[in-house]
């Protein structure tokens, strides 16, 4: 599951649980339609404690790693935070 949502200069993504090739896509495309690249500052919120897991797999950091690129690439200040 994920949520996007943008507060005025910040971007907040929330994943949580199981997240899929499709939702880092669908992210990606949110993340091109709201961001303002020169203001705008992304907080990454990971809540994985429903999968009762003590590290994220690799798949799962993949697909993380991959949204964090692609912020870095596009020009988007990236604040990553996990529990």
């Amino acid at each position: 599951m994920y949520l996007v949502e943008k507060i005025g200069n910040l971007i907040l993504i929330t994943l949580e649980g199981k997240v899929t090739d499709d939702e880092i896509i669908t992210i990606k495309s949110k993340l091109k339609d709201i961001a303002e690249v020169v203001k705008d500052d992304v907080v990454v919120s990971f809540n994985l404690q429903p999968q009762k897991i003590q590290a994220m797999s690799f798949t799962l950091e993949s697909k993380v790693n991959d949204l964090l690129k692609f912020c870095h690439i596009s020009g988007l200040r990236v604040y990553s935070y996990r529990f």
